[in-house]
């Protein structure tokens, strides 16, 4: 598969510990302060795993343009234990992470618009650790249909381009959050790290 022709897909051979990834996640990470953050609308609370200088809230807000050069890849205090592991395994599997962060998306108050991050083929790695059938991630073709998928907490790595109009959606009625440990891919994607379910573009 050449991920030039693919929107979505799954990291081959990859597959984390969720229940492992969420233990961490609620023993270490919850117990620190988040980062509150408003993005298109939508409210994140977020804590940086790889950082610029390695502290919790730089690359969970927008960067800005001047600093987009400085790729984010010094560990946090947070990148420790299985989820310092699961960083290791995706750095070996050839994904080279930059300005990972685990990001907790609250039920929709507004509706993230569609929007673009890149004006190039880019990619985003997401590892759902908690969600709800009701959380998409979404594409908007040019002919205005719109593609949705449910990205499953089941270990597996989801690549997603952001360089095509998108957004992320948590429509569950009530207080379900949605929190993924989501990641830039530095080197970019080739061919034979993608796999089924996929969607083209």
């Amino acid at each position: 598969m050449n991920p030039a022709n693919y929107m979505f897909a799954r990291l081959n051979d990859f597959s984390a510990d969720v229940d492992q990834l969420k233990k961490h996640f609620l023993e270490e990470v919850t117990k620190i302060d988040p980062i509150l953050y408003k993005d298109n609308n939508v409210k994140y609370y977020g804590w940086a795993v790889l950082s610029r200088d390695g502290s919790l809230d730089d690359g969970v807000k927008r960067i800005s343009a001047n600093a987009k050069s400085i790729r984010g890849v010094t560990p946090t205090r947070i990148c420790s234990g299985y989820l310092g592991e699961v960083m290791d395994r995706l750095r070996n599997a050839g994904v080279a992470p930059y300005r990972a962060r685990l990001m907790q998306l609250e039920a929709e108050g507004d509706e993230m618009p569609f929007h673009v991050d890149a004006t190039k083929e880019t990619w985003r790695l997401h590892i759902p650790i908690t969600t709800n059938s009701d959380s998409l991630f979404e594409w908007q073709r040019e002919d205005g249909t719109v593609e949705s998928v449910h990205l499953p907490a089941d270990g597996s790595a989801w690549l997603v381009r952001v360089d095509v109009n998108h957004r992320a959606v948590n429509r569950s009625k009530g207080s379900s959050s949605r929190v993924h440990l989501l990641m830039g891919c530095g080197e970019g994607l080739k061919p034979g790290m993608l796999s089924t379910p996929a969607i083209e573009l």
